[in-house]
């Protein structure tokens, strides 16, 4: 027993003189293959009686296959991240069949366990799931937060998410953040920002603003809780949509940062020249194969692979996928069961 734990321990391991920080990894994931838990998801959804709901039937369309991203998510990071202590997954109900749930430095969480506001439980929305992470049960203050389409492709520290004096680095893309009054036909990220710069510009004064990168977001805990506390209502309207609605706030990804920024806890970094934000991958073999092929050629830390939304990827797309992403991560990682 002693030698296995000690071969555990070893293949776990950084290795020797590899810096730990105190700083976690946060991923939210659902599998919506899942029939049962799409099924669930539509009984809540006739529930509710609202009709400000964005693109409902893209946000609820229920897929027959998986990217899977998450494994190829995770084979990136224990690849190239360096310095992490523990890696935390958020879910509902799921947990994918090959994760190694034994992987001391792996801890699951279910939704309902962060979400304090049981009027808020079940809840679709990604925004209003986010901003109750900072009740994650041992959750160091600083965290990254990955969504589980983004990938690393180069060696990088956690430091190298902060400045040197610990302030958020806050990654800014290249398109303008949309503003104006929100509507049902638009998808629930064009109606947060708009809401979001509202707040902003009451707040702050009315200016132009970049996205930010669709790339992993560094946070901080206490940052959280304090935007908690000064935008109430915002929060509360996230999180009582129970999908994306024309009354959430891009909440973590973009009003959080940004009020950080102007309160000079964090650090805004201006886009690269020709740095590309995001992919997407979808039913055309062509488009998807631009997509490999601009991948392949990317000089940056990382990259994201989004799924295309509102339709049904098919199989051989799906193969396509995975060909590629094992081509770029061809060792299973330690999160893996053997």
């Amino acid at each position: 027993m002693v030698a296995k734990l000690r071969h555990q321990f070893t293949r776990y391991r950084r290795g020797p003189n590899k810096k730990v920080w105190d700083i976690d990894i946060v991923y939210l994931w659902s599998d919506p293959s899942d029939l049962e838990w799409s099924k669930k998801r539509l009984q809540v959804l006739k529930s509710e009686s609202r009709n400000d709901f964005c693109c409902i039937n893209d946000q609820t369309i229920s897929s027959t296959v998986t990217l899977d991203e998450l494994r190829y998510s995770l084979r990136s990071i224990d690849s190239h991240l360096e310095g992490f202590r523990y890696v935390h997954v958020v879910v509902d109900g799921q947990i994918p069949e090959w994760l190694n749930l034994d992987h001391p430095q792996l801890r699951v969480i279910e939704a309902k366990n962060i979400i304090t506001d049981k009027n808020h439980y079940p809840n679709y929305n990604t925004q209003a799931i986010e901003s109750y992470f900072f009740n994650i049960p041992d959750l160091t203050n600083r965290f990254i937060y990955f969504n589980d389409d983004f990938f690393l492709s180069r060696k990088t520290g956690v430091d190298e998410f902060y400045t040197s004096d610990g302030l958020i680095k806050v990654r800014l893309g290249r398109a303008l953040s949309p503003r104006g009054i929100a509507v049902p036909e638009e998808e629930g990220d064009s109606a947060g920002h708009k809401n979001a710069n509202k707040i902003l510009d009451d707040r702050f004064g009315k200016r132009a603003r970049l996205t930010v990168m669709h790339r992993p977001y560094a946070h901080n805990k206490a940052i959280l809780k304090e935007a908690e506390e000064d935008f109430p209502e915002a929060f509360e309207e996230t999180r009582s949509s129970r999908f994306r609605s024309t009354k959430m706030v891009a909440v973590h990804s973009f009003l959080v940062l940004y009020t950080a920024a102007h309160l000079k806890k964090a650090d805004l970094v201006p886009p690269r020249l020709l740095e590309k934000d995001m992919f997407k991958w979808g039913e055309c073999p062509n488009s998807n194969h631009k997509v490999t092929q601009r991948i392949r050629s990317l000089r940056g830390n990382g990259f994201c692979i989004q799924e295309e939304r509102g339709i049904q990827i098919p199989e051989s797309e799906v193969s396509r996928f995975h060909e590629f992403m094992t081509d770029l991560f061809p060792e299973p990682s330690s999160f893996e069961k053997e």
